[in-house]
């Protein structure tokens, strides 16, 4: 348990002491949504017992008011909250194991934090992410609507949605579709920061030094469509040989698959290996 109440609660996974180096970035993990620190489909688990034993020294936790962590008692907005409490996550590792560097990473909110904290914190040397901001190119915007505009089953979908909506509104005593009901599901929307704040954040980490791993699965498909768009998103941002992309169309957002979980694990533990070697592990 650490925070400045003491009322985080986190899982530290130690490293394998014969491929532990005295250099080597520990790594953070950032709750996805509202999961706990498992991850979905137990993902963070598997990723965190693979880079230990590789050497890394991990650590798992929870944000205020998810899982075992107690809630927060100020009215700080989630992007701040969360970004002090991974850092103090930082600190923690700092204190109980010396370390000076860090890789953080998540799958969708959790690669949003990562990402900020990154841009708030210079030890941050490393960031993988699962569906993180993308943006659409021109050339996606051709090959997802043109087919559907020279498609006759679209219009035709599209065209009896629309009437079907307007004639149950002209109807005697009929309502529109979205008529108010009394109760409203819960709904949950990732909003993306403008283009331009991106491509800016990423190119300020990029001259850092700071190397990325980016997996994207098939739910992003009304964001990605080809395995190069993500570079292609942010053209003025200098990757170099620091960013590495899996872009998987099969694979579903919380990578349920097990062949697509073990392609995520193996494809970070490739990228770690690469770029900060273990002790008597080969990349």
């Amino acid at each position: 348990m650490f925070g400045p109440e003491g009322s985080l609660v986190g899982i530290l996974t130690e490293a394998n002491p014969e491929h532990a180096a005295a250099d080597l970035p520990s790594v953070v993990f950032l709750n996805s949504g509202i999961v706990h620190r498992v991850g979905a489909n137990r993902l963070y688990v598997k990723i965190a017992r693979r880079l230990a034993e590789r050497g890394f020294t991990t650590l798992r936790f929870d944000h205020a008011g998810i899982g075992d962590s107690g809630p927060r008692r100020d009215d700080r907005p989630f992007n701040e909250s969360a970004v002090e409490e991974a850092r103090a996550a930082m600190e923690l590792l700092a204190r109980v194991r010396g370390s000076s560097r860090f890789i953080l990473g998540g799958l969708c909110s959790g690669a949003d934090v990562a990402y900020w904290t990154a841009l708030e914190d210079t030890r941050v040397v490393g960031l993988f992410q699962l569906d993180p901001f993308v943006y659409r190119t021109p050339r996606f915007l051709l090959s997802y609507y043109l087919p559907r505009l020279v498609s006759p089953a679209a219009w035709w979908r599209s065209l009896s949605s629309r009437g079907r909506h307007l004639l149950n509104g002209l109807r005697p005593g009929g309502a529109p579709e979205t008529a108010d009901t009394g109760w409203a599901a819960p709904e949950y929307t990732r909003i993306f920061p403008p283009r331009s704040d991106v491509a800016k954040g990423l190119a300020t980490l990029a001259e850092r030094g700071v190397a990325f791993h980016v997996f994207i699965s098939g739910t992003m498909f009304e964001y990605v469509s080809y395995a190069d768009q993500y570079e292609r998103s942010f053209p003025e941002v200098d990757f170099g040989d620091r960013l590495v992309v899996d872009f998987a169309p099969e694979a579903d957002h919380t990578v349920t698959d097990l062949g697509h979980q073990e392609r995520v694990i193996r494809g970070i533990e490739r990228w770690a290996g690469t770029h900060w070697p273990s002790q008597n592990v080969s990349p």
